[in-house]
């Protein structure tokens, strides 16, 4: 009998590019996995998804040329299937087409290690929704053939049969074609191919660096050589090619094909972002600082105990929130308890944190930040007792001011550590490929951050106009100015959705 070995190997699809493309259950696997093993071709939006702890690394980063490399690939994931791990094989694409999926899955099996097959959108189904080709169509085309460009080299035989395939009754899509546009044109020609036959070729498909041109078979290779196409491609040929860009269904949407890199504290920015994808937005997020919990529960405990020896609960930040409200809970109270306080945000991104727990605050103050909610308090806290719940590296102004004429009890119910130097390197490889239209901050430190971080890589775009910061707040846009990347557009109401209605208003008359 075959020894049960209890580790796992997931083969996930990434799909073409854009990580709104990743399946649900592609995104839990890699949430849960122990390591992962991904392939170039999947786009650094997607490497940004993967849990920062999770030891990854790249199939192309490993020894030899690929086929010593497979069997270095094979070792690395029996090796730690067997020591019970959960291995996620990241692919770009689907595993199973011209992924070489089955190559990997097959000595598995023969060492009875389990697996599961995640499928991925795979590239010519990308290539068409965001260049509206319609692969099928009842007027032309009822069947699609999905071809490889480039056979595995030294077999023998081509699986490839060129007299049948210039027959086919319908759309033709050829994978890693582009560094074979010659043997592909000239082999169809030769079996008879009508060289008016159009013809599409989209590189980097869903990505915001899509690339797409339109032709004749007859001129395929003029096109990749004039447009200078790299992979990863596909060549579409066919009737449906002569729709190449007619809907152009993304450039009519508020912010089609905008690129915005947002900065935003790790796990934040998620509905930020996912709005601004459905505007049309290719989002890229900057984690400006990964948010910690304290080192010992028990001060905040305590305070969270005797809240009813206070008048005011005071929050800075949505991060304050949570942590503090999410403890609260933890510790088996409800929302009844916090009935004798008022309770005052910074401004109404904070605000907006307490809407999941079904409180509203008694005090948003019309300038959102310290000095605004100090002028704001002064008022009304004299002589009273105040839990300011905030970072343990915020601003002591809050606390010393309020100080003077009440009793304030300064809780850090959070800490805030760097940006991981892994990320960083991620995102100035994607700036040297990619120009940004807008950078998009949220707060001063975050601005801070994404300067000390990304500024040299940012400099030359924002200098010469192409790229536009955008600040929640004026004071936000102040600490732009002072990091000399010049004047930001700001949001008039100093959420999220203020600074969308800029970047909406900038776009529309780009």
């Amino acid at each position: 009998m075959n020894e049960v070995i209890h580790g796992f190997v997931y083969f996930i699809g990434a799909g073409p590019g854009d990580p709104g493309l990743l399946t649900v259950r592609g995104q839990q696997v890699l949430n849960d996995a122990d390591v992962i093993i991904y392939d170039r071709l999947v786009s650094l939006q997607i490497l940004q998804l993967l849990p920062d702890d999770t030891p990854k690394i790249c199939a192309e980063a490993l020894p030899g040329c690929h086929p010593e490399r497979m069997q270095v690939l094979v070792d690395l994931m029996v090796d730690n299937a067997t020591k019970g791990l959960k291995v996620a094989r990241l692919k770009g694409g689907d595993p199973l087409l011209f992924g070489r999926g089955s190559e990997e899955i097959e000595p598995l099996i023969a060492k009875n290690i389990a697996f599961e097959i995640v499928p991925g959108v795979t590239a010519a189904l990308g290539a068409s929704a965001y260049s509206g080709i319609p692969l099928t169509h009842r007027e032309f085309s009822s069947a699609v053939a999905f071809i490889t460009g480039h056979e595995k080299a030294g077999k023998p035989d081509s699986f490839l049969h060129w007299p049948e395939i210039a027959k086919f009754p319908g759309t033709l899509v050829f994978y890693m074609g582009v560094k074979r546009a010659q043997v592909i044109q000239s082999n169809l020609l030769e079996q008879g191919m009508d060289p008016q036959t159009p013809v599409a070729i989209i590189s980097q498909a869903t990505l915001p660096q899509q690339k797409q041109a339109t032709t004749v078979l007859g001129n395929l290779t003029t096109i990749v050589a004039q447009e200078n196409f790299n992979p990863p491609a596909v060549i579409i040929i066919g009737s449906a090619a002569k729709y190449l860009g007619l809907w152009g269904w993304r450039n009519k949407l508020p912010l089609g094909n905008a690129s915005i890199l947002i900065s935003r504290p790790k796990g934040q920015g998620l509905d930020f972002a996912s709005k601004l994808k459905n505007l049309g937005a290719n989002v890229f997020q900057f984690d400006s600082m990964a948010i910690k919990n304290p080192d010992d529960w028990n001060l905040v405990d305590h305070e969270i105990k005797n809240l009813s020896f206070f008048d005011w609960l005071v929050f800075t930040s949505a991060n304050g929130v949570e942590k503090f409200l999410q403890r609260f809970l933890q510790l088996g109270f409800d929302i009844r308890a916090l009935s004798n306080l008022k309770i005052a945000c910074i401004g109404p991104s904070t605000a907006l944190a307490l809407k999941p727990f079904h409180i509203n605050p008694d005090l948003i103050p019309p300038r959102s930040d310290a000095e605004g909610l100090i002028e704001a308090l002064l008022p009304l806290v004299k002589g009273g007792k105040v839990l300011l719940a905030r970072a343990k590296e915020g601003r002591a102004l809050l606390s010393q001011e309020l100080s003077k004429i009440c009793q304030v009890t300064d809780l850090h119910v959070y800490s805030q550590g760097p940006a991981s130097q892994e990320q960083i390197d991620n995102i100035k490889l994607m700036l040297s490929n990619i120009s940004m239209d807008y950078v998009a901050v949220t707060s001063s430190n975050s601005a801070k951050v994404l300067f000390d971080s990304l500024g040299g890589e940012l400099r030359a775009g924002i200098a010469g106009g192409k790229t536009k910061v955008v600040a929640i707040s004026p004071l936000t846009s102040e600490e732009v100015k002072n990091l000399g990347w010049g004047s930001a557009l700001s949001s008039e109401n100093f959420t999220t959705d203020g600074m969308i209605d800029e970047m909406i208003n900038d776009w529309s008359n780009k």
